[in-house]
């Protein structure tokens, strides 16, 4: 470990190794006893994750539509074919109006 010097210089400051080991070692449990924890949360965020991305991409890569998308498509898509049909009344009222 080290010459007989350095061990009768250390004794004589007091510092002794196996308290220092008692001592921390609940410690050391303790810190590797959240870190597993920390990492079983986050597998398990990561796995939920996953799910819900299995349910908004297929997997060939298309975007599936959710119920709510799908709706506000529909409320668009027949207030653009209100407004085409409006345009297109006014057009053929120009075009009889000038022709």
């Amino acid at each position: 470990m080290g010459t007989p010097r350095q061990g009768r210089i250390i004794s004589r400051m007091g510092f002794n190794l196996q308290s220092v080991i008692t001592t921390t070692a609940p410690l050391l449990f303790a810190a590797v006893g959240y870190l597993l924890m920390s990492l079983n949360e986050l597998e398990n965020r990561l796995y939920q994750t996953e799910s819900r991305m299995m349910q908004l991409v297929t997997p060939s890569g298309q975007i599936v539509p959710s119920p709510d998308n799908a709706i506000a498509r529909q409320q668009l898509r027949e207030s653009l074919m209100v407004s085409i049909h409006d345009l297109q009344v006014r057009l053929s009222l120009l075009e009889a109006k000038g022709g």
